[in-house]
C-alpha cells in the first residue's frame, strides 16, 4: 500500500516432479516472466493508497486473446462454396433417392423402448452463444440420453447455435454416450438445409407442405428429414414422397395423436411431438415453494402426455421448446428433467403423479384426492432408495 509499481516483476518457482518409480529426476525450473505487468497496469493514487486499473493497451491484448462469444461476436461462418456445391447437388437430384439412417436408428430403438430427443429454440438473442453454459448443457444432454438434439435456424442466432451444438457434440466422439446427431428445425428451403448441413447437421425437420419439394434434395445432400405431420392426408402425402421417419404433432391434443399412430406403417419411424411449453413449462414446475394440487397436476400433465404417447407404441418423442436459453439454469434444468422422467423405466402410474420434488428442490410430489391407494390398486409405489414406499 501506497507504493507504486515501478518496474516488471519475475516470479521464479522450482517445480519438482517425483515419478512413481524410484528413479528421481532433475528438478525442472520454470521461470514466468512477468516482464509486461507494469505496462499492463497504471497506477492510479486513490488516498493514501494506489490502486490499478488496466491501461489500453492492456485491454486490447486482453481483447485479442479473449474469445469471440465473449465478445458478442458470431462465431458461425458457415462455408458458402459449400453451401453452393451442396445446393447443386439437390437442384440435381432425381426422385426421393436414398437417405442416411443415423438419425432414423437413433430414434428406433431395435428394443422398441421409447427414445425422447429434444429441441433447443432460442427465440431472440437470450444467454451468450456458446457458452460455457450453453457448453455444459449439450454436455448434460448427451448424457442424459437423449437420442437427438433439434436446434432451430430460423434465425441467425439459430444457425450459430447448431454450430455450437455440433462443436460441444463431437467432443464426447469415443465416449459412452456419445455424441447426439443434430437436427435443424425450422428449416423451410433448401438452401437453408444446405447452411445446416455445412455448419454439420445431420438432419432437417420441416413440415409436410414442403416435404414434397425437399425430400429429394436433402437426401442428395446426405441430410435425413423429419416429416411434421398433422393429418391422415398428411400422412400419405409424406409417404408418397418417400418420407421415412414422421413426427405427428397436433398441439396439445394427445388424443388426436394417438389415433393417427396406426396410420403409419412399420417400416417408417413413428414419432411423436410434445410441447414442452404447453403445461406450464419451466415456470409452473420451478416457481412453486409450497404446490397447491392444480398447480401439481399441470406439471403432471406433460408427463401423463408422454407416456399416452409411449402406450401407443410411438417409436420416440421430440420435446418442442425444451428449452430456449441454456444460461438459464431452470430451463437447461426443465429440458434435462423432462429427458430423464420420459426415458424411466419405472411405474408409469407412478410418474403420473410424481413432481419429482422438483430437479431445484422445490414443491413436494402431488398427492390425489383419497390417497395413493386410489391410483394404484392395493399398493404403494417403492421409494428410489429401495426403501418403503
Amino acid at each position: 500500500p501506497g507504493q507504486t509499481c515501478a518496474s516488471p516483476v519475475v516470479l521464479q518457482c522450482r517445480l519438482l516432479l517425483v515419478p512413481p518409480g524410484p528413479t528421481m529426476i532433475r528438478p525442472a525450473a520454470v521461470l514466468l516472466s512477468c516482464a509486461g505487468l507494469a505496462s499492463a497496469f497504471t497506477p492510479v493514487p486513490s488516498g493514501p493508497a494506489a490502486t490499478l486499473r488496466p491501461s489500453p493497451s492492456a485491454l486490447s491484448r486482453d481483447n485479442a486473446r479473449r474469445p469471440a462469444c465473449l465478445l458478442g461476436v458470431s462465431m458461425m461462418a458457415v462455408d458458402e462454396a459449400k453451401v453452393k456445391t451442396l445446393l447443386g447437388k439437390a437442384e440435381a437430384a432425381e426422385g426421393p433417392g436414398t437417405a442416411p439412417k443415423k438419425i432414423a436408428k437413433a430414434m428406433k430403438k431395435p428394443t422398441g423402448a421409447l427414445t425422447v430427443s429434444i429441441e433447443y429454440k432460442n427465440g431472440g438473442d437470450e444467454g451468450k452463444q456458446g457458452s460455457i453454459d450453453f457448453e455444459t448443457f449439450s454436455t448434460h444432454i448427451r448424457k442424459e440420453k437423449s437420442a437427438c438434439v433439434l436446434a432451430d435456424i430460423s434465425s441467425e442466432r439459430g444457425l450459430a447455435d447448431l454450430e455450437s451444438f455440433i462443436k460441444e457434440q463431437a467432443s464426447g466422439k469415443g465416449n459412452f454416450p456419445g455424441p447426439c446427431p443434430l437436427i435443424a428445425s425450422g428449416v423451410s428451403s433448401l438452401e437453408a438445409a444446405a447452411k445446416a448441413k455445412a455448419a454439420g447437421a445431420e438432419g432437417v425437420y420441416v413440415a409436410a407442405a414442403s416435404a414434397e419439394e425437399m425430400l429429394g434434395g436433402c437426401h442428395a445432400m446426405g441430410l435425413e428429414v423429419v416429416v411434421e405431420v398433422g393429418s391422415e392426408a398428411d400422412i400419405d402425402a409424406a409417404i408418397g414422397a418417400g418420407a421415412k421417419i414422421l413426427c405427428v404433432s397436433i398441439g396439445e391434443d394427445t388424443g388426436a395423436q394417438v389415433a393417427l399412430r396406426d396410420k403409419i406403417p412399420k417400416d417408417v419411424v413413428a414419432l411423436a411431438a410434445l410441447q414442452g411449453r404447453a403445461f406450464g413449462g419451466p415456470e409452473t414446475l420451478f416457481k412453486k415453494e409450497e404446490a397447491e394440487t392444480a398447480e401439481d397436476e399441470d406439471v403432471a400433465e406433460i408427463l401423463q402426455a408422454g407416456f399416452s404417447l409411449r402406450d401407443a407404441k410411438f417409436n420416440g418423442i421430440i420435446v418442442k421448446e425444451a428449452c430456449v436459453n441454456a444460461d438459464d439454469k431452470e430451463e437447461s434444468t426443465y429440458a434435462r428433467w423432462l429427458v430423464g422422467q420420459l426415458i424411466t423405466k419405472r411405474s408409469a402410474n407412478y410418474n403420473h403423479l410424481a413432481k419429482v420434488s422438483s430437479p431445484m428442490g422445490t414443491g413436494r410430489p402431488p398427492t390425489p384426492l383419497g390417497g395413493i391407494t386410489t391410483i394404484l390398486d392395493g399398493s404403494r409405489p417403492s421409494h428410489q432408495s429401495g426403501l418403503p414406499g
